[in-house]
């Protein structure tokens, strides 16, 4: 029997199992790979994106340097969410030693812990092209970005002047086209080309691509072949080497709500897509002990966190339904 002169030994060994599935999954979780994710100790964070920043001029002899003009631009606030669950080492468990299922529950309870962060960030960008959904909470989440509008619009804007801009690929004919190598090339292109409000070019170098497992046979083979796919005269890939990386996400195929997204592909820009996409922590997955505990109760361990997803600049993430529509 597992008694109260045990419980300290067995928190030792539950946080020893918590970690080692925490750092397996922490591996495991793409969004992880995407997402900006980093710590904060406030309850609602401000985020503010300075679109008007402009002052680089010709100086003559003389002349003082011109100072830096910094017009505020969008701003949007993320707002911590707590969750959590208890994990019962329940009386038979103890009486019985019943090891095995202790430190199943323990795994289960950890690992669905990291999975529903995960398809969390999955489904905030496989529900990009809305401006609500349901999470994989059950929350209704409203997924507007600092413009008020979905993460992936045809008319993004800021509120210093009319320039918009649109995150929503086209392949010169459709939009939301099906994968293809014409249509990574027209999204390239396209943002290559981006203005700021100031209506300076400032390059978006779209060199990452994000798939579902449906589409990564076909994504490899646009992106890494020597040569163009299917062409009958040998023709060189001139995209092999300008899409550095491809991330398979597994969770977007499906979304948390049964959407079926198999067919939804983006693009981004590597150095910037982390102004896009934010995960910001006040608390991290953890599991606690009890803080009292009694010998022929439950002993109710629990792992719990805060944490908030949010949505940037959006101009460093292209989406495709895939649909053609």
């Amino acid at each position: 029997m597992i008694t109260t002169e045990d419980f300290p030994k067995l928190t030792d060994d539950l946080q020893s199992i918590f970690n080692e599935v925490a750092s397996r999954k922490i591996g495991e979780n793409v969004g992880f790979k995407i997402f900006d994710v980093r710590d904060t100790n406030r309850l609602t964070y401000d985020h503010l994106i300075l679109h008007g920043v402009a002052g680089i001029k010709r100086v003559a002899e003389g002349q003082d340097l011109p100072r830096l003009t910094t017009e505020e631009g969008d701003n949007i606030t993320y707002t911590q969410e707590y969750y959590g669950a208890i994990v019962p080492i329940t009386k038979k468990m103890r009486k019985f030693d019943l090891h095995d299922q202790i430190e199943s529950i323990v795994r289960s309870a950890s690992a669905d812990a990291f999975d529903k962060v995960d398809q969390s960030m999955a489904d905030l960008i496989g529900h990009g092209f809305s401006t609500s959904y349901t999470d994989v909470y059950g929350q209704s989440i409203s997924s507007v970005g600092p413009d008020g509008l979905a993460l992936f619009s045809a008319s993004h804007s800021n509120n210093l002047n009319s320039n918009t801009f649109s995150n929503i690929i086209t392949d010169g004919t459709n939009t939301n086209p099906a994968l293809s190598r014409d249509a990574i090339v027209y999204a390239r292109q396209a943002a290559m080309v981006h203005k700021d409000p100031n209506n300076l070019v400032r390059p978006i170098n779209l060199d990452t691509l994000i798939v579902t497992p449906y589409n990564l046979d076909l994504a490899e083979r646009i992106c890494y072949s020597d040569y163009l796919p299917g062409s009958a005269n040998n023709d060189r890939n001139p995209l092999k080497g300008k899409i550095r990386n491809i991330i398979c996400y597994p969770r977007l195929q499906t979304l948390s709500d049964s959407t079926d997204c198999k067919a939804y592909w983006f693009l981004a820009d590597s150095t910037g897509i982390k102004e896009s996409l934010k995960a910001l922590f006040a608390e991290r997955p953890a599991l606690d002990a009890p803080e009292e505990v009694y010998s022929n109760k439950n002993w109710d361990y629990s792992i719990d966190f805060f944490y908030s997803l949010g949505r940037g600049y959006p101009a460093y993430i292209f989406g495709s339904k895939g649909d053609n529509t």
